[in-house]
This record gives C-alpha cells, sequence and structure tokens, in this order.
C-alpha cells in the first residue's frame, strides 16, 4: 500500500484532502483510482488507510476507514548533526539517515565547511527527499530538518549521549557504544574533517571522540556508519518488522 505523509490541515473528520502535489503524484504517477486504498500519516505518529473517492491532477480526496498508531519509529531520539557538504552527498546522508531511523537532523558549520547556508531550493529539495525516504522505508513521523548552525551552538544543545567519529580520536567506537543509552546526538565533520580545536571544544562539551579505525572514511560514510553502529548498539537492528493491521476492510480501528 503506498504511503503518504500529509499536512495537519489535510485531515478534516473523516476525510482527506491530497495537495496538488500528491494528487497529480496519484493520478499521473501512480494511476489510481477512485476506489484504491492508500495509508496516510499525519507525521505524528497516527495512520489512516484511506479509501480514495476522487482523483484528478490537481485535486484528491479519500475517506478515512481505520486510523491506528503508526510503527516504524526507534525507541528514542536521535539527532544526526552532519557537517554541510557538496550537492548529493548530503543529500544521501538524509535519505539514508531517515531509512535508518534518524529522528532529527541537525546541520552544521565548522571551520572546513565549503558550502554553508543552503537557497531556498535547496531546503525545500532537502524536505522533500526526508518526506520520500519516510514514507518509503515505513517511518511513521517524519524527521525534523532544522536550520544550519555553527558547530559550537550544536555543541550546547546536544542532548543524552554525544559521539564525534574523528581522525584525531583514540578511543575505539565499539568501546564507546558498549554504554550508549537514548538519547544520542552525533557530530559529523565536514570534508577534511574536525580541526583539532574543534574536537577539543567537543570533549570539553562532554562529547565522546571515536575513531572508526585506519581507514579514512567520506563524510556521508562516516554519518550512516555511526547511525547503524548506534542503532545496532541500542538494539534498533534486532527489533523485528512491524506491520500494520487495520484488521478487514470495513472494519474501523479507532485509537
Amino acid at each position: 500500500m503506498h504511503r503518504f505523509f500529509l499536512p495537519p490541515d489535510a485531515f478534516r473528520g473523516d476525510v482527506v484532502y491530497f495537495p496538488p502535489d500528491l494528487a497529480r503524484q496519484l493520478r499521473v504517477v501512480l494511476r489510481l483510482q477512485p476506489g484504491q486504498e492508500v495509508m496516510a500519516l499525519d507525521g505524528k505518529g497516527r495512520a489512516f488507510r484511506v479509501t480514495l473517492v476522487e482523483v484528478g491532477k490537481q485535486r484528491a480526496i479519500g475517506r478515512i476507514r481505520a486510523r491506528m498508531p503508526a510503527t516504524g519509529e526507534p525507541a528514542g531520539e536521535l539527532m544526526l548533526c552532519p557537517a554541510i557538504s557538496k550537492g548529493e552527498r548530503f543529500e544521501w546522508v538524509l535519505q539514508k539517515g531517515v531509512e535508518l531511523g534518524v529522528t532529527t537532523f541537525q546541520p552544521i558549520i565548522t571551520r572546513r565547511t565549503v558550502r554553508r547556508t543552503p537557497g531556498a531550493g535547496r531546503w525545500e529539495r532537502w524536505r522533500r527527499i526526508i518526506r520520500e525516504a519516510a514514507e518509503q522505508s515505513g517511518r511513521g513521523r517524519l524527521p525534523r530538518l532544522l536550520d544550519p548552525i555553527p558547530l559550537a551552538q550544536a555543541l550546547a544543545q546536544a542532548r543524552g549521549f554525544a559521539l564525534m567519529p574523528s581522525t584525531l580520536a583514540q578511543m575505539p567506537v565499539g568501546q564507546a557504544l558498549g554504554r550508549v543509552t537514548w538519547p544520542v546526538t552525533l557530530f559529523i565533520g565536514p570534508e577534511g574533517g574536525f580541526d583539532p580545536d574543534e574536537v577539543a571544544e567537543a570533549q570539553a562539551a562532554g562529547v565522546v571522540a571515536v575513531t572508526l579505525g585506519p581507514r579514512i572514511l567520506r563524510t556521508e560514510t562516516a554519518a550512516i556508519v555511526m547511525v547503524a553502529l548506534v542503532m545496532a548498539a541500542l538494539g534498533e537492528l534486532d527489533r523485528p518488522a512491524l506491520k500494520i493491521d487495520f484488521g478487514r476492510p470495513g472494519n474501523r480501528v479507532d485509537q
């Protein structure tokens, strides 16, 4: 069943109004017809089985047949703070981070950051990548994308267990992950990595600097490796796949 995250004002009682861009996707791309069902998510943890009653290129309407809590979310909060990188690299981090369970993206600006502030077009593209990845991967909530901030500010806002991979670190990542708990904040450096002063500043703020071994990883690789390792250490990769069961067709499951 196709999944779509919709804005709050799309849900009006038992009726769902799809925005024009999604209406076009339903009609032109997916070629769905009235009577077919899709899953709508409100981005706040609720899922709705919706029967389409009207599907046009600019307008689509559905009726809610069942509703229940959405699945696919991790047991805790994971904030990923990646330095803004060039082109597709950063987009890849967003997409794969969503798939692995990142709940918040906090882009950071470091001393070696090349691209400082994204334009409006790029920002909207990032949001679309996050939404599409969340739909594809079965997330129940839409991960947040925050405005870019300097590293120093991000360090001050870090929550819970904070980690920073660096070629300057000595502690093996496995040793640090042995005591990881929710919530988690991950800091990922730019091309060229964090400079020594930044690593020292992070450690002074309570961030654990770790090494990922003798090989030098690209910034996007380090980001995804760290997220995957943290999720594995917290048991997220051992949890069984969850499936939404709305009951038999026609039944209503209200929560």
